[in-house]
C-alpha cells in the first residue's frame, strides 16, 4: 500500500489542465514553449519564392534591377509592381520609358497619332532616332505646350521634351495646375503656331497627377486639309471631339455610340458623326445619329458650361458604361477627348 502523500501526487501529476510551464511576462505558452504572442509556430506556408522569416513570409531573392544602360524603371502605384522598360531597339513599336515624377512633378508619355487617318504620325521610314531641330515634316516639326485646364492663359512649366521620328513624346518634370485637376496638352507646329501651318492646333486633357506618370496618351495632329472637308462645325468658335475606344485598353475605336451631354443625347443642331463606314474622319454624315468605325463625333459648344459632363450610350454590354468627361471650346482648336468602357463587365 502506497502512502497517501505518494497517490495524492500521482493524482495531481495526471490531472488535465493544469500547466507545466510556467512563462514570464511577455511570452505565452505554446505545445510546451514559452513564446513571443506574435510569433507563428504553427505549419504555415508562404507563397511562391518566399519564404517564413519569424512571423512574415519575404522574398528569396533579392528585388529585380534594371540595366541602367538598357532599360529604366517603371513603378505602377497602384500594384507596387516594378517594370522594367526598353530604352533602345525595337523600332517604333517600343515604348518609351516613363519613371515618375519626382518633387510633386508629373511625367507625361505617348503617341502623336494622324487624327485624320487614326494613325501614329511618324516621319517616313522612321528609325525611332530623336528629333532635332530645323525639321519642316512630320512630328518633329510638332511642339507641345501644356496649360492649367482650369486656367488656360497659365502655361505649365516642363523638363526637357522628348520626341522622336515615330511620333513617341515624353514630357518630364511638368509642374502641376492650381485651379483644376487637369492638364491641357496642345500639339501645334514649331515655326507657325496658328492653323496655317503644317497642323491646327490640337488639345487634349490629362489628368494631374503629382510625383506620378500618365503613360500611353493620345495627342493628335490635325491638318487644315483634314478640317476642310468637315462641313458644319465652326472651328472659329471651337471643336469638341469624342473618341469613343472599344475596350480599356488598346486603340480599338467603337462604332454604334450616340454621344450625350448630362446624359442626354445631343441634339442635331451641335451634334456630328462621320458616315458609318468611313474609316478616315474627312467627310461628315449629316444623316448619321452614332459613331461609326472611326468611333468619333464632334459636339459644337456655343454655350460653354465648366460643369457638364459629357459621355456616350450605346455599344457595350449590360453593366458596362462609357467614362463621363469635362469639355472645353477654345476657340481656332480641335480638342479631342477619348472614351472608354468602365465596369466589371466591360471588354478588357
Amino acid at each position: 500500500m502506497y502512502p497517501r502523500s505518494v497517490l495524492l501526487a500521482l493524482l495531481i501529476a495526471l490531472t488535465p489542465g493544469c500547466k507545466t510551464v510556467d512563462c514570464g511576462d511577455g511570452t505565452t505558452e505554446r505545445n510546451g514553449l514559452c513564446v513571443a504572442p506574435s510569433q507563428t509556430v504553427s505549419a504555415a506556408r508562404c507563397g511562391m519564392l518566399t519564404e517564413l522569416h519569424g512571423d512574415t513570409c519575404v522574398p528569396k531573392f533579392p528585388p529585380t534591377t534594371c540595366d541602367p544602360m538598357t532599360t529604366a524603371e517603371e513603378l505602377d502605384p497602384s500594384t507596387g509592381v516594378t517594370t522594367c522598360v526598353g530604352t533602345g531597339g525595337g523600332g517604333c513599336s517600343a515604348r518609351l520609358a516613363c519613371p515618375v515624377g519626382t518633387g510633386g512633378k508629373q511625367t507625361i508619355c505617348g503617341q502623336i497619332y494622324d487624327f485624320e487617318t487614326g494613325q501614329p504620325f511618324a516621319a517616313p521610314s522612321a528609325t525611332g532616332a530623336q528629333c532635332g531641330t530645323g525639321v519642316t515634316f512630320g512630328p518633329c516639326a510638332l511642339g507641345f505646350q501644356l496649360r492649367d485646364a482650369g486656367n488656360l492663359s497659365t502655361q505649365l512649366t516642363t523638363g526637357p521634351v522628348y520626341i522622336d521620328d515615330c511620333g513617341r513624346f515624353r514630357i518630364p518634370d511638368v509642374g502641376q495646375p492650381a485651379t483644376a485637376p487637369l492638364i491641357a496638352l496642345n500639339v501645334d507646329d514649331i515655326g507657325q503656331p496658328g492653323p496655317m501651318g503644317l497642323a491646327n492646333p490640337a488639345g487634349v486633357a490629362v489628368a494631374a497627377m503629382a510625383n506620378g506618370a500618365s503613360r500611353d496618351v493620345e495627342a493628335f495632329v490635325v491638318k487644315p486639309s483634314t478640317i476642310a472637308g468637315w462641313s458644319g462645325p465652326m472651328l472659329m468658335g471651337g471643336i469638341f471631339a469624342l473618341v469613343f475606344h472599344s475596350k480599356l485598353t488598346g486603340t480599338d475605336l467603337a462604332s454604334g455610340v450616340t454621344m450625350t451631354r448630362n446624359g442626354v443625347p445631343g441634339d442635331v443642331a451641335h451634334t456630328f458623326y462621320f458616315g458609318a463606314t468611313a474609316a478616315n474622319r474627312t467627310t461628315l454624315d449629316s444623316n448619321a445619329r452614332a459613331t461609326g468605325v472611326n468611333g468619333t463625333a464632334f459636339y459644337t459648344i456655343t454655350t460653354p458650361v465648366a460643369t457638364d459632363m459629357y459621355s456616350g450610350t450605346g455599344a457595350l454590354p449590360s453593366g458596362c458604361n462609357w467614362e463621363a468627361h469635362l469639355a472645353a471650346a477654345v476657340p481656332g482648336v480641335v480638342f479631342i477627348q477619348t472614351f472608354r468602357p468602365t465596369g466589371s463587365t466591360c471588354p478588357p
